[in-house]
């Protein structure tokens, strides 16, 4: 499915990391691969790559897991297993605009004698960007649409002021879980999204917490997060993203 509207965006930067020490070679052989790909499939003007890129959109992937020989109580030493985390974010902002596992797996059969884990990286690839593609990264750059306010609701009470006093530390706990999420430390990522709203009470470090719960698994937690985060005044951009989140989280119960 989509996972966030790639249309408005003319530059895009890949930056691929990896948690797992035996997969350093492959993060780089991965990113080419992917940076390939975009060039074949999608329409940005800028395709950059490597930590410190800029770009209006940024990929950040993680190599979290990897594995030759396939599981259950068959080994077949020709399949190999790679599995990795995307996180999707505004370049500009660093709001996340999506997440989402990606596993690759080879075939079993070796192909021109080449090492399985490319064939496995190939479907990574393929994937990523055939998920780029349902979003709108092909086909003309256009301007960024401002969704419309959602119309009034009579019955709708206004929450009460924020106490903005501890906004700093929010802000730097929140930028510190989105850091966390792209090293694929998903639970403390989720803790300081928790600690952020803790402080300041606001529907950007919910809609951070759901995008990590639903990356836990923890599919019903996810989607009633979501769903409270609607509660809490939203900018119309971001209901758009949370009513897209909730839709992919209700396909995944």
């Amino acid at each position: 499915m989509p996972i966030a509207n790639m249309q408005s965006y003319n530059s895009i930067a890949l930056r691929v990391h990896s948690s797992a020490f035996a997969a350093q070679g492959q993060a780089m052989q991965l990113s080419n691969a992917i940076v390939n790909k975009l060039h074949a499939s999608c329409s940005f003007a800028q395709v950059t790559e490597g930590q410190g890129a800029a770009a209006d959109v940024a990929l950040d992937l993680n190599v979290t897991n990897t594995q030759r020989g396939g599981g259950g109580l068959i080994s077949n030493s020709s399949t190999a297993r790679m599995d990795t985390l995307l996180v999707i974010s505004d370049g500009q902002s660093g709001d996340i605009l999506g997440t989402a596992r990606i596993h690759g797996e080879s075939s079993g059969m070796i192909i021109n004698n080449a090492p399985p884990e490319l064939e496995a990286i190939d479907v990574i690839a393929k994937t990523i960007v055939d998920m780029l593609g349902k979003s709108g990264c092909s086909g003309p750059r256009i301007a960024k649409a401002v969704p419309p306010p959602p119309p009034p609701d009579p019955g709708h009470v206004e929450p009460p002021p924020v106490d903005e006093t501890h906004r700093p530390e929010a802000e730097k706990l929140d930028d510190d879980g989105k850091q966390k999420l792209f090293a694929a430390d998903i639970q403390g990522a989720l803790t300081a999204f928790q600690q952020a709203n803790a402080l300041v009470p606001d529907a950007r470090y919910e809609y951070n917490m759901c995008n990590a719960l639903g990356l836990l698994e923890q599919w019903d937690k996810a989607i009633d997060t979501c769903k409270h985060a609607k509660t809490m005044n939203p900018k119309p951009e971001l209901v758009a993203k949370i009513d897209h989140k909730i839709d992919l989280l209700q396909h995944h119960q």
